[in-house]
């Protein structure tokens, strides 16, 4: 039986634990416009842990960005 990082997919709930944050938080994460992880399987909304994956990479990239941006 495979565990659970070997699944392509997670619930919202699944990936709230997985990220450390709250499930209203990854709730509301689900419906920016540049998260492009969620997808919907009749009522259900599932987070492709790939695509989650590579949006934390890009956020992490785009915050030490910022971060470099504002030290002098």
């Amino acid at each position: 039986m495979p565990n659970n990082t070997d699944k392509p997919t997670m619930s919202v709930t699944e990936a709230a634990n997985f990220l450390g944050i709250s499930a209203p938080t990854m709730y509301s994460i689900t419906e920016r416009s540049d998260f492009s992880a969620l997808i919907r399987v009749g009522r259900r909304k599932l987070v492709l842990r790939s695509k989650l994956l590579e949006w934390l990479e890009t956020q992490a990239t785009q915050a030490q960005e910022l971060n470099e941006g504002t030290v002098k």
